[in-house]
């Protein structure tokens, strides 16, 4: 089973699919944190968010303990601008397309990214702050 990250808007009907893949970035994960550090920016993973609730719920679903499920203070829900979306993607679309060969797929990576790219333009445009999730 493979993990891919996804696009959550804080407004739940944009009017438009929001739907990304991610899953070439999942897969490759750990390089790109690695270059987003050595590029100054923050990697992908720091842009994951959820509510308290649903942090919970998962921690429910993976069989955590109801009492460390108590003792846990869960972190608020963050939410990010667009144009941090789009600053993020264009270093990483840049750096990638310079250095192709360090990635096991970077057509795929860049393919990903552009979906990214394109849901980030059009919150902009309607004023929706982001954030990732994880689907396993």
């Amino acid at each position: 089973m493979s993990a891919a990250s996804f696009i959550v808007l804080d407004n739940d009907n944009p009017g438009f699919d929001t739907m990304v893949n991610g899953k070439f970035l999942s897969r490759d994960s750990e390089n790109l944190e690695r270059i987003a550090t050595s590029l100054g920016i923050r990697p992908l993973e720091d842009y994951v968010s959820y509510s308290p609730e649903e942090a919970q719920a998962m921690m429910e679903d993976l069989g955590t303990a109801v009492e460390t499920i108590e003792a846990t203070e869960l972190p608020e829900q963050r939410w990010y601008d667009p144009q941090e979306g789009l600053d993020l993607v264009a270093q990483l679309v840049n750096h990638i397309r310079s250095n192709p060969s360090s990635f096991t797929n970077a057509n795929g990576i860049l393919t990903d990214l552009h979906e990214y790219q394109e849901v980030f333009e059009k919150s902009k445009t309607i004023g929706a702050r982001w954030h990732l999730q994880v689907d396993f």
